[in-house]
């Protein structure tokens, strides 16, 4: 017999006894039910010949719990306290001598006992006190218990004898009033509980040190509310549950932890078929009326799997009635009706087997540009080609290797030593392949590791040696990264195929800084004038660094300066109103300037002093030609040229077109 069936059915033959002396007097002013003292906080070990208060206290928990002992709570462990112990042993353990009260049976019992509804309640009203517990009825009580058997309301009677003798709240509303208060009873009625499998809980794979759900209860409670007390977990893995797990929770599917503890060798028992198992008591977990409500069983997985555990395990079940709820009457619903799960959960022996790289190019890589300097003063050393993040996903990971390449291989003349930094560090340096252009960075002495889902941020360097006027252009390309994971195994790369690159880089003596100031359009549909107009204003700065260039004047401005209209689908035009410059020293307008060169159409801007152009075009009605007509335009800057020497060649300023073009505009 389960231990709460046994209280319940004490319960009832007391209030069967007060029943039958209600019916025999009539009128009973007051009585008193004697029952055992029994405290379950002061519950220790007692064994067989034992004399004293804690064997008193035992029996005194052990008769309130259901198991008879005819002499009652005598202090003295005899044979009718190991009759008990033995009965009580067998619903929850197995058999057993009965010859000592254990640790393991002082837990159980004190579990069950504290599970219960508390035994006394008191309620106070206006002046007057009302007292209600195992141990005696008020007259008040007793006079509405024989009011409703005068009417025939047996349950409702019944109901108040339950309360009154520390059940839950009566089936009907009762009211007691005062001189000064008034308290109204609420209603109780019947739960249903069913209980049944979580499906959201299914194909789970944990691998070492992670933690996740593994198994799942749903519950539903019909006709009334019913409180989940108690889940019996019973365990079917291959190994015992310490040399899998560390933790254990139960949560809520609000993901509150209601239940929690650390596991070792002594957190789960063990039945007399060596089945482990786990009490999960005190849950509380309310379910209200037709709502559905779940727990999971929530586990921590040790940081190192034995050999042996790892693969596919039948974690957590529960049997039938192996779950304990109490309704609003304060009676024991028990579900399931039949055994629910193991669910099947995958454990990764190490999550070092399932480590990978992840490799991603920096948001703050530099972008296309010069990089001037002085090839005999070395100013032009360690310059930031690119930069990367690598992250270690799964496990920690050391860096091992970088593998990359410089394009053209033509370029290694000029970036002569490329280096791999981290922070402030320089982890190796090494000298392009001039024949393709490869390197590989050795990252062994420096003993890197990246943490489990960190991420860290690597740069390429290089140092240009015999650069000239005329520009050498080469980006840098990361094709591999290699590793150790913490078992000292080879890291793989997911992508296979890696291919971060950098930017192209022109490394002169003698260049153009360019910055964008501003770029504004301006657009008059054909319906205020004779055709639809459409202009920019274009303000940008240059900066001379290394030495005097020259760039061209309003005379011939589209040798300098790609300024066009770009449709939506990719055609290009030049504005038919042409393109106006103008250009500034500081605020000073030196448009007028005399030009200087061969031809007197260059202006000459002096190293390091900075000058403002202002362009101007305009598009009179749509674009006409090939692809072009009325539609959706927006202004473009495809290129910008600047000469090193007045009678040199055009050299074009790199990545102009990405940053110098404005949103689309509908030009009809």
């Amino acid at each position: 017999m389960a231990l709460n069936s046994k209280m319940e059915k004490n319960k009832k033959a007391i209030v069967g006894l007060v029943l039958t002396s209600l019916l025999t007097f009539s009128v009973v002013p007051y009585f008193s039910v004697s029952a055992e003292t029994c405290n379950p906080d002061a519950l220790v070990p007692v064994a067989y010949g034992q004399r004293g208060t804690s064997v008193q206290n035992a029996q005194a928990c052990l008769i309130e719990a259901g198991y008879d002992i005819p002499a009652g709570a005598t202090g003295y462990y005899g044979s009718q306290t190991r009759a008990a112990v033995r009965a009580f042993y067998a619903d929850w353990y197995g058999d057993w001598s009965g010859n000592n009260l254990g640790p393991r049976g002082v837990a159980q019992l004190r579990s069950m006992l504290t599970s219960a509804p508390a035994e006394g309640t008191t309620s106070s009203t206006g002046n007057q006190q009302q007292s209600s517990t195992t141990s005696g009825v008020s007259q008040d009580v007793l006079l509405q218990v024989l009011a409703k058997l005068s009417a025939g309301d047996t349950a409702g009677a019944l109901a108040l004898l339950l309360q009154a003798l520390g059940g839950q709240a009566p089936s009907q509303t009762t009211t007691t009033q005062t001189t000064t208060t008034q308290t109204t009873q609420q209603q109780a009625t019947e739960g249903f509980l069913t209980v049944e499998q979580d499906p959201t809980v299914t194909g789970v794979t944990l691998r070492e040190g992670e933690t996740g759900k593994v198994f799942g209860l749903r519950f539903r409670a019909d006709n009334g509310p019913v409180t989940v007390q108690s889940v019996f977990l019973r365990w079917d893995g291959g190994a015992a549950p310490h040399r899998i797990i560390s933790k254990l929770e139960v949560v809520d599917d609000q993901n509150n932890v209601l239940y929690s503890r650390n596991v070792d060798s002594t957190t789960f028992l063990q039945d007399s078929n060596l089945k482990y198992y786990l009490p999960v008591t005190g849950l509380n977990y309310q379910v209200q009326t037709n709502q559905y409500r779940s727990l999971f069983v929530q586990v921590t997985v040790l940081n190192t799997l034995p050999t042996g555990t790892a693969g596919s395990h039948n974690l957590f079940y529960v049997g039938q009635n192996d779950v304990r709820g109490r309704d609003g009457l304060g009676i024991d619903r028990f579900g399931p009706t039949s055994q629910i799960g193991p669910v099947s959960v995958t454990l990764e022996a190490s999550l070092a087997g399932s480590a990978y790289w992840v490799v991603a190019r920096n948001a703050n890589s530099p972008l296309a540009g010069f990089i001037i300097g002085d090839p005999t003063n070395g100013n032009a050393d360690k310059v930031v080609m690119l930069k990367f993040d690598v992250t270690a996903k799964n496990d920690s990971l050391r860096l091992t290797e970088v593998s990359g390449t410089l394009s053209p291989a033509s370029a290694t003349s000029t970036f002569r030593t490329v280096y791999l930094r981290q922070g402030s560090q320089i982890l190796d340096v090494r000298t392009p392949d001039a024949s393709n252009g490869n390197f590989t960075f050795n990252v062994v002495p420096a003993n890197f590791t990246i943490n489990k889902d960190q991420t860290v941020t690597f740069e390429v360097l290089a140092d240009i040696r015999g650069a000239t006027l005329t520009p050498v252009t080469a980006s840098v390309t990361i094709t591999g990264v290699k590793g150790l994971n913490s078992l000292g195994g080879t890291v793989p790369l997911t992508p296979v195929t890696l291919s971060i690159a950098s930017d192209v880089m022109s490394a002169t003596t003698r260049a153009p800084e360019v910055q964008l100031v501003s770029m504004t359009t301006n657009y008059t549909p054909p319906s205020q004038t004779a055709s639809s107009s459409y202009s920019v204003s274009l303000t940008f700065n240059v900066t001379p660094r290394g030495g005097t260039i020259y760039m061209g004047t309003t005379t011939a401005p589209t040798t300098f300066l790609g300024l066009q209209l770009q449709k939506n689908s990719g055609a290009t035009s030049t504005p038919n109103g042409g393109v106006v410059v103008q250009l500034k020293q500081g605020s000073t307008d030196i448009t007028n300037t005399q030009p200087v060169g061969s031809t007197s159409t260059l202006y000459q801007l002096a190293q390091d002093t900075t000058y403002t152009f202002v362009v101007t075009a305009n598009q009179n009605g749509a674009p006409s030609g090939t692809g072009l007509g009325t539609g959706l335009y927006r202004w473009i800057v495809n290129y910008m040229n600047f000469k090193q020497e007045d009678t040199g060649s055009n050299v074009a300023v790199p990545g102009v077109s990405n940053v110098f073009q404005t949103g689309y505009t509908n030009v009809q």
